[in-house]
């Protein structure tokens, strides 16, 4: 999925039977609008707001109607069964997937030249997982800002992705602690923490994101001044200092 370059052609009516029409299927139409959605939510929610938009907003700024939008973002009952979720909550918490994925996407794809020293490597990881919401900040704040207190649905799938990157941290580190042959007792396997300090480390990432994003733009530090600094933290709640960051080159 292209969140970033995607056409917004007008959406025009027609057979829904099954099969062509025009030269295309109707699941290639549907993913068509389902993109075209997607790029418009980023847009709004990343801009106005998942409060302060409308469907109807929704619709326009994608050229799809609404009659699609709530076939491909049905409202629906929570896995519980205990909350209802709007087509536009749907809308959000597929955008909120799609934008996480991105971000797993650009970690998989890491590569640390055998040249980098501790501090370079750190770097280098911190902004494979931060770059994305840096270089588009409506990224950011869907992620971050508007997916927060939606639902109960949403809250849980926000756990989870908490998890996932705390444990995604703690493996980074054991692999820089193993690569650099460094005394980090708080990345070792055999440091039982319950994973405080990876959670403390995704959490505190979050909140100073989420302060970025609300600084004026003439009153931020410059980016790499920031990934430099997240980097620095995140190596002394590892147990890595100044010093040992220095003389690991």
């Amino acid at each position: 999925m292209n969140l970033r370059d995607s056409a917004r052609p007008a959406e025009v009516s027609g057979t829904t039977a099954p099969g062509l029409w025009r030269g295309t299927s109707r699941t290639d139409r549907d993913g068509a609008r389902r993109e075209r959605l997607l790029e418009a939510a980023l847009e709004l929610y990343g801009t106005l707001g998942f409060r302060g938009t409308s469907i109807q907003a929704l619709c326009h700024e994608s050229g799809v109607s609404s009659r699609s939008f709530y076939e491909l973002f049905p409202a629906r009952r929570s896995g519980s069964a205990r909350e209802s979720i709007t087509a536009q909550e749907s809308l959000l918490e597929q955008l909120y997937i799609v934008l996480n994925e991105e971000i797993g996407e650009a970690m998989a794809a890491l590569t640390i030249p055998a040249e980098s020293d501790l501090l370079d490597t750190t770097v280098r990881i911190v902004s494979a997982a931060l770059m994305p919401m840096l270089a588009d900040e409506r990224k950011a704040r869907v992620l971050e800002v508007e997916a927060v207190g939606v639902n109960e649905s949403l809250e849980a799938r926000r756990r989870e992705t908490m998890r996932m990157l705390a444990a995604a941290v703690d493996a980074a580190f054991t692999r820089v602690r193993s690569t650099f042959d460094l005394p980090l007792p708080g990345s070792s396997p055999h440091f039982n923490d319950g994973g405080l300090t990876s959670l403390i480390i995704v959490g505190g990432i979050t909140e100073a994101l989420v302060q970025r994003v609300h600084t004026p733009v003439p009153e931020r530090m410059p980016t790499s001044d920031f990934l430099l600094h997240i980097s620095e933290v995140a190596l002394r709640a590892y147990g890595a200092g100044p010093d040992l960051a220095a003389g690991s080159a």
